[in-house]
């Protein structure tokens, strides 16, 4: 039986080691190595549990009880949708709920909903014990997100510390993602033999496809934007929870 990619790319990076040569794995990080959906869910139960919200608007605010959203959904909108909350009548309810979903989510208040994707921390763990280097590579801004982001990191079980480890952010916010990502993997390039990217967002992936073709690349098949669908075709994962047979060795 063909080994999974997870499985060929730490047997990868465990070459490089006995070569003396160096190995990046890149990580993004939401809809990557995390699934957000408890924490655009909460982020939706505090607008409709706020005392102005409710009586701005009670109709809508009660109908949010009734609010789901899958984890293959980017966003709430399909979630409203459901539920009726995506008219031209509701358009002051949605922009309300949408500046304060903005300010809780690029923010650190709510990053302890998130979850780990299935086996995302035991592959980043088995990576980092073939000597391979890790490097969290987020659209997050450093003002807003950098301290949640290295604590809820640290809490569910993800390496942070050490020489081997970086977590890069973005320095301001307005920056676009994936010509931030493109320019910090130029520099990557030069440091290491091999680097593959582990990445949920299609224009991010493109990029770096387009710019640095010896990026090895994953797409993480859980859900993203919708503004461009991917160029190429590329090795897919749903999450990182494999066989532990394939990858046991590495985590010992």
């Amino acid at each position: 039986m063909p080994k999974s990619i997870l499985a060929r790319i730490l047997d990868d990076a465990a070459v490089h080691r006995a070569s003396n040569e160096k190995f990046l794995a890149v990580f993004d990080l939401d809809s990557t190595l995390f699934d957000l959906t408890l924490r655009i869910s909460k982020i939706v139960d505090d607008f409709r549990f706020d005392d102005a919200n409710k009586a701005r608007f009670p109709t809508e605010c009660e109908q949010l009880k009734d609010f789901v959203l899958n984890p293959d959904e980017w966003g709430m909108d399909l979630g409203l949708a459901r539920i009726g909350l995506n008219g031209q009548e509701h358009r002051p309810f949605l922009e309300a709920l949408h500046i304060f979903w903005a300010d809780c989510f690029f923010s650190g208040s709510h990053l302890h909903h998130d979850e780990p994707l299935p086996g995302s921390v035991e592959f980043v763990q088995a990576l980092l014990k073939t000597g391979a280097h890790i490097m969290y590579l987020t659209g997050r801004d450093i003002p807003r997100m950098l301290e949640g982001t290295v604590r809820i990191l640290r809490e569910r079980g993800f390496p942070v510390d050490g020489d081997n480890v970086e977590v890069i952010l973005k320095p301001v916010a307005s920056m676009d993602d994936a010509r931030f990502k493109a320019d910090v993997l130029k520099t990557s390039v030069k440091l290491y033999k091999t680097i593959w990217l582990f990445e949920n967002e299609p224009a991010n992936l493109n990029l770096v496809a387009k710019e640095l073709p010896s990026i090895g690349l994953v797409f993480i098949e859980s859900c993203h934007s919708g503004r461009e669908q991917l160029d190429g075709v590329l090795d897919r994962i749903k999450h990182f929870e494999v066989d532990a047979s394939e990858f046991e060795h590495y985590s010992k």
